[in-house]
Parts: structure tokens; C-alpha cells; sequence
């Protein structure tokens, strides 16, 4: 509801006038489209075996429709094409003027449950003082999130040139784009609170 959609195709919804845009991307990775048969085992959920279940990055689009649903101020950007090179965000990021205003963009899309992403592929994307910092204020929910320089690379890195912290943090899923991926649902309900 009162989503807009930018020149590029991503949505985004602003809520209030913050400084920070919370971020994660509306596609997965699959050979084909099939009917997903979930399977709930403890505290995951995972598939039958037979699809990949899509947590990267419904798990992302899930924390992103909570904090709306509970009106937490920022901009929220739903990305197109990340599994395919970062289409929607790469877009996006040229726009400079438009994403100058922002001093963080944090995406939710990173596997397992420990991490404040510093680094994305080859450099640097936040300061390990704002990596401390997130972690301390998430970690006060009941979670254990750490700093860590090992990330891969998601949409937020598109924005390391136009916005100064630039994360991704770990939502709970595992073995992502194959049969047996897996969210921890226990996990991604205390991170969304």
C-alpha cells in the first residue's frame, strides 16, 4: 500500500524524514517457477526438497513489511534484479542527488545469524564503529550479530560512493539458491522486533 515506483522499477515508501534506507530485493533464484511445499521442522522452515524455498530474500522482505506495518521512520527500497547484478540498485545509485540526503542504507540479506557486514566483495562498505554500533543496538533485542568483513555483495554496495554507511546484515537463512535452504523463523521474529 502507497508504494511508489522509481524510474528504474524498484519500490520504495518513505516513513517520516530520516536519514537511513533499509533495504533487501524482490527477486530469488530459481530454474523455474514451481510450487513451493513448505516444511516446518523446529524452529525452521524449509521445502520438501523439490524448489528452493527463497528466504534470500523473502526473509528481507519480511523485516522490511514489519517495520512499515509498525511505522518505523526510513525510506524502504525493495530492489529488482540482485541475483542478476544488482539491476534495480546499480540503477538507482547513479542517481546521486537523489540518495546524497542519506548517511546509511542497511540491507537484509546476508545468510546466517551473527553478522554486521563491513566489507562487500573487494572493499570496504561501512566503518567498523557503525558496524559496533548497529550490532549493540540489535544485540540489546537478544541477538548475538558481530562485525564481519567477509561479505559477498548485495544493493546497499551499490551505494558505497554516494552514501557513507553502506550494510548488509544476516537474516537467518542457510544454504541459499539450493533445495535444502533454510530459514530460522525464531531468528528472523526477534530481528524484525
Amino acid at each position: 500500500k502507497n508504494l511508489k515506483q522509481d524510474l528504474w522499477g524498484n519500490y520504495f515508501l518513505e516513513i517520516g524524514n530520516t536519514k537511513t534506507i533499509f533495504a533487501c530485493h524482490l527477486d530469488t533464484v530459481s530454474k523455474g517457477q514451481v510450487d513451493v511445499k513448505h516444511v516446518i521442522d523446529g524452529d525452521y522452515i524449509e521445502t520438501d526438497g523439490t524448489s528452493i524455498l527463497g528466504a534470500d530474500d523473502k526473509a528481507g522482505v519480511t523485516i522490511l513489511l514489519w517495520l512499515i506495518e509498525h511505522k518505523v521512520p526510513g525510506t524502504y527500497y525493495f530492489f529488482i534484479g540482485e541475483e542478476v547484478g544488482c539491476i534495480g540498485s546499480s540503477a538507482a545509485a547513479k542517481d546521486t542527488d537523489r540518495f546524497t540526503e542519506y548517511d546509511r542504507i542497511i540491507s537484509f540479506d546476508r545468510r546466517d545469524t551473527c553478522s554486521v557486514i563491513t566489507h562487500q566483495s573487494w572493499s570496504r562498505s561501512c566503518s567498523d564503529e557503525f558496524a559496533d554500533a548497529l550490532a549493540e543496538q540489535i544485540n540489546a533485542g537478544g541477538l548475538s550479530l558481530s562485525k564481519d568483513d567477509g561479505g559477498v555483495y548485495t544493493d546497499s554496495a551499490e551505494f558505497v560512493s554516494v552514501i557513507p554507511e553502506c550494510t548488509n546484515l544476516s537474516v537467518g537463512y542457510y544454504d541459499e539458491h539450493t533445495h535444502s535452504e533454510k530459514q530460522d523463523i525464531v531468528f528472523l521474529e526477534k530481528l524484525c522486533d
